[in-house]
């Protein structure tokens, strides 16, 4: 014998469901700004953009913002690890921990006898070596670190995860990590490409891609790159969870020889 659903239950039931679905809609938007909104306040590594110039790039332009800045960076301290990961994005899931441990008091202060609990900073820094597309026809040896994007053909490297210190930190003062890990280095002066875009961290394919621009736009303008051959840094400034994808913010960036800039 069946029984029939009236059709008024049903329209609660599906009232009920699409208010549910709502609520949770909400929620979840409202964490997102809110994360995205602290993500937002956390202190910076101090730069003056320099240049900004228009990508130069193939098969369409990445993302929505085509063009890239020239940055002159002052120097800032950094706690660093190093995985031994070749992907990028991997890495960063595996050095992410470590370096946060360090930050959230896994350290022993210089003066204080209880370990500090330190301010969040942005970006999160993954540093590495990227082997060009195979469609440039260069080939190219992995070396150490590496920050890696896209397949890189089997090949093993490693990857440097770090976060920024905060400005009020010196090498006297700052706590040393607890982990054997986790090391404490300045970043000297610099200057640097950048690309932004929004999304979830980005993939080793699209590393590979943004930086492949970042060089043709700096070879078009004269501009050097510095460092290793294919040395690539990726910047993420928000967490990769609870705030929205659309609204995230991602950099890859290249060295750059500041003598080579008009």
């Amino acid at each position: 014998m069946r029984f029939a659903v009236p059709a008024f239950q049903l329209h609660s039931l599906l009232q009920v469901f699409l208010t549910l679905a709502a609520s949770l809609f909400t929620l979840r938007i409202g964490a997102g700004l809110a994360a995205w909104r602290a993500a937002n306040q956390l202190e910076k590594p101090n730069y003056t953009v320099v240049k900004s110039l228009p990508a130069a790039v193939s098969g369409g332009v990445l993302g929505r913002r085509p063009e890239i800045e020239i940055r002159k960076y002052e120097p800032y301290l950094i706690a660093e690890t190093t995985v031994e990961e070749s992907s990028m994005r991997k890495a960063g899931s595996q050095g992410f921990g470590k370096c946060a441990g360090y930050i959230f008091g896994k350290n022993n202060p210089i003066k204080a006898t209880e370990p500090e609990k330190m301010a969040m900073t942005a970006p999160v820094r993954s540093v590495g070596e990227v082997p060009a597309a195979a469609s440039s026809g260069e080939k190219m040896a992995m070396t150490s670190p590496v920050r890696s994007s896209g397949n890189t053909g089997g090949r093993k490297g490693k990857t440097k995860i770090s976060f920024v210190i905060g400005s009020k930190y010196n090498l006297q003062n700052v706590p040393r990590p607890i982990d054997k890990s986790v090391h404490i280095r300045k970043v000297d002066g610099h200057y640097l490409a950048a690309r932004t875009f929004s999304g979830p961290p980005p993939s080793d394919d699209r590393i590979r891609k943004e930086r492949d621009c970042l060089v043709r736009t700096c070879e078009m303008n004269g501009i050097r790159i510095k460092g290793g051959k294919d040395e690539t840094m990726v910047y993420g400034y928000h967490d990769p969870i609870v705030t929205p994808n659309f609204l995230r913010k991602n950099e890859v960036c290249v060295m750059v020889d500041g003598s080579s800039l008009n």
